[in-house]
């Protein structure tokens, strides 16, 4: 069994303050300023809130970062990441340009890898849902099973006040806020898309019950390349099969007439039921090679391989939903591949004596990384003396050198900031308003990054947090707090907001 960690706390929709003693301050940010602290507004009071940063745990903030071109993923020896073009590597310095905060200077000795962005344009060819139009909605016929069992699968315990209606197929989906949300088992909604040869495709499942609390299960079918957008058996197609404790993977096919289908390969065991009640799904399709990859939260999790003749005739994505407890699919995309899995720090060596290159094919070699400039790595080996090796064609360069280890315990005033996408970056920050934060970092000195990158920041990460928004801290800490707010450094909270989605 594969346990996942959850989704960002974030959640790409709230903005919210943190607050060390539990409180949560719901509200939109104004700005932030180390003399005066962060000034927040919060529904229903004013003026402005002006809030000490000493007694903040994060802020989240909603919304989503601009749409750019890959990027290549640099691994700092601080534990931080983020993402740039690659513009010089050479003997002292690492040099990439970012979007989001420009050029920005490296020492090599701060660089523990760099993962290059891949070959493949990674075209989207589709990103929604933004409206109605061109969606087909239905009803499963048989959707809830015989008595109670849907799809093999016993649901665990009823949330008391959130009970499931009884078998009655109906229900439809519905589109709200750029989502989809079921009404009932046997929704149904489907399209026609365009799926590259070698293709993504990731949507959002959030199987919240609308009184908030997690539901019991979650039971989604996911057809693809179907030819027929209302039924998941009656065509042609593959259906990835998802709960929170299994995914598995069927080829579906009409023959004389009748509906055949057959599961390929076993089923694959997971964990969902720790992680909230939201989690970002990835499959992952190479049509001539017939091989199916599936990534839950970021983490492979399994990968499948049809024998047989690529059973998918059409150009139909089609969600269904085969649980009473409502689901709501939101964040669809559908882009390119170039067939390469992701690449994680896990997957670096310790401290290679050598610099260290994995090449696209799963090619190793080692020797002295003398420099790369205009896409081309420079490499000096012992075996085969110089060799010039594109970067595209390489998923992992990784430098030799004493990789110092990580610091838990950061320097007073120091913040760690998650970005959107990929990594995290650990600053001082010197102020943030009209979008642009100014800050300072041990790994590329001073930089301006643009605000929508930013996805949440946490203070103070050696103080302790309450636990479960009622815990306490210590007594020296809550001192603290009440002289702070004897002299109006902390504006006090007049009530506990309700706390927002995760």
């Amino acid at each position: 069994m594969i346990t996942l960690s959850a989704m960002s706390k974030a959640g790409g929709s709230v903005e919210a303050v943190y607050m060390l003693n539990g409180d949560i301050i719901s509200g939109k940010f104004v700005k932030f300023d180390p003399k005066i602290g962060l000034i927040w507004e919060a529904a229903g009071i004013k003026p402005a809130l002006q809030i000490d940063p000493a007694g903040i745990d994060r802020v989240t903030f909603k919304g989503q970062p601009p749409a750019k071109a890959s990027r290549s993923r640099i691994l700092l020896n601080s534990g931080n990441e983020l993402t740039g073009k690659i513009e010089i590597v050479d003997a002292d310095k690492v040099v990439i340009n970012s979007w989001y905060a420009g050029r920005l200077e490296f020492k090599r000795t701060a660089i523990k890898a760099i993962i290059p962005a891949r070959g493949g344009s990674g075209q989207v060819t589709f990103k929604g849902p933004k409206s109605e139009k061109d969606w087909v909605f239905s009803t499963a016929k048989n959707a809830g099973g015989k008595k109670g069992v849907l799809n093999n699968f016993i649901p665990p315990k009823a949330i008391p006040g959130n009970l499931p209606k009884k078998n009655v197929p109906g229900g439809m989906f519905q589109f709200k806020a750029n989502s989809f949300e079921s009404t009932g088992s046997g929704a149904m909604v489907g399209r026609e898309v365009e799926f590259p040869d070698k293709s993504i495709t990731e949507f959002d499942l959030d199987w919240k019950t609308p009184t908030g609390r997690s539901s019991a299960y979650f039971n989604l079918n996911v057809n693809f390349f179907s030819d027929n957008l209302k039924s998941g058996s009656n065509g042609n197609s593959y259906s990835l099969k998802l709960s929170q404790t299994g995914a598995s993977l069927s080829r579906h096919e009409m023959q004389d007439g009748e509906p055949v289908s057959n599961r390929l390969g076993s089923n694959a065991r997971v964990n969902l039921t720790g992680i909230g009640s939201r989690a970002r799904f990835s499959f992952r399709v190479d049509r001539k090679k017939r091989t199916f990859i599936l990534f839950i939260n970021g983490q492979k999790i399994s990968n499948w391989k049809d024998k047989g003749e690529f059973a998918g005739k059409g150009a139909g994505l089609v969600f269904t939903s085969r649980a009473s407890y409502p689901v709501r699919i939101s964040n669809i995309s559908i882009k390119q591949w170039d067939g390469s899995l992701p690449v994680s720090f896990k997957d670096t060596l310790g401290s290679p004596k050598e610099d260290f290159l994995r090449l696209a094919n799963d090619d190793t070699m080692s020797g002295s990384v003398i420099s790369v400039r205009e896409n081309i790595i420079h490499l000096k080996t012992i075996s085969f003396g110089d060799v010039n090796v594109p970067l595209n064609r390489t998923g992992l360069i990784q430098f030799a050198g004493n990789n110092a280890p990580i610091n838990e315990k950061l320097p007073k005033g120091v913040v760690t900031a998650k970005l959107k996408g990929y990594g995290s970056l650990t600053f001082s920050l010197k102020s943030w308003k009209d979008g642009k934060l100014e800050v300072e970092s041990p790994d590329f000195g001073t930089a301006t990054i643009d605000g929508t990158i930013v996805e949440s920041i946490t203070f103070n990460q050696n103080k302790k947090r309450a636990s479960g928004g009622n815990g306490t801290l210590s007594k020296k800490e809550l001192k603290k707090q009440l002289r702070d707010k004897e002299k109006g450094n902390i504006a006090p909270v007049p009530q506990r907001f309700p706390r927002p989605n995760k």
